[in-house]
């Protein structure tokens, strides 16, 4: 059994946070986006060029996809750039993340520990686990996550903590 602990900082938080993000990023959810509100904006366009007869049917197709590929873009971008100020304000206002928190792992689960009380988990609880360069996060859901800074750990522990992607 593997055991360590830490006391989050809002760095931290933010670390888990970004990582997060850059998995949403990745899931077939956000992919799906991207292919199915280009394959409709395309073929609006290519409607549209057709009827009207504005511009070629391929190259209103590559507009229709260009713009929908910056539209979507764009709001994660701004999604992202917020992140910042939104985990300083859930790092103040989640008290609970201000507590000493102690983290011991097997191979059949994890468990969290702090002053405010205890969770237990068998892997299998978690969607995903993903290993950042600064923290680890345990998915439960798209929403909800755990997380160890990676600070907190030396690199045994880090290299035998399991992960899911």
């Amino acid at each position: 059994m593997q055991t360590v602990s830490f006391q989050a900082t809002p760095e931290d938080l933010l670390g888990a946070y970004r990582l997060n993000f850059r998995v949403t990023l990745k899931s077939k959810r956000v992919i799906r986006a991207y292919v199915g509100g280009g394959a409709t904006l395309a073929a609006m366009a290519m409607a549209a060029a057709w009827q009207w007869d504005i511009v070629s049917v391929p190259i209103a197709a590559a507009i229709g996809l260009g713009y929908w590929i910056a539209f979507l873009s764009l709001i994660f971008f701004s999604a992202y750039l917020r992140l910042p100020c939104q985990v300083r304000r859930i790092f103040g206002q989640q008290k609970s993340l201000h507590d000493n928190t102690t983290v011991e792992w097997s191979e059949s689960g994890v468990s969290f520990t702090s002053s405010r009380g205890h969770s237990q988990f068998s892997w299998s609880d978690f969607v995903k686990i993903v290993k950042g360069q600064d923290t680890i996060i345990l998915r439960q859901s798209d929403a909800l996550m755990n997380f160890i800074p990676s600070r907190a750990l030396s690199q045994e522990q880090l290299d035998s903590f399991p992960v899911t992607v």
